[in-house]
């Protein structure tokens, strides 16, 4: 997975698959980014970017508003 990247945009940053962001308006949650499949909300699984906390036991999709507002805390 070292090989993915998704650039931010309006940033010269990009984020990868292991970092750690944060999310402006969840502010206090460290979130880790991910690639591949996951299931959400008790839908089929989908394939694409998301972002995971408590040892993966919450995920969320990864959508484009998220990438307004997201800043990496760790690589």
């Amino acid at each position: 997975m070292d090989n993915y990247s998704l650039y931010i945009p309006n940033c010269q940053q990009a984020i990868h698959p292991g970092d750690i962001v944060r999310l402006h308006r969840f502010e206090t949650i460290e979130w880790r980014v991910g690639f591949g499949w996951y299931t959400f909300g008790g839908n089929r699984p989908f394939c694409g970017w998301y972002l995971s906390k408590d040892g993966g036991l919450t995920v969320k999709p990864l959508q484009l508003p998220d990438l307004d507002d997201i800043y990496i805390i760790k690589r």
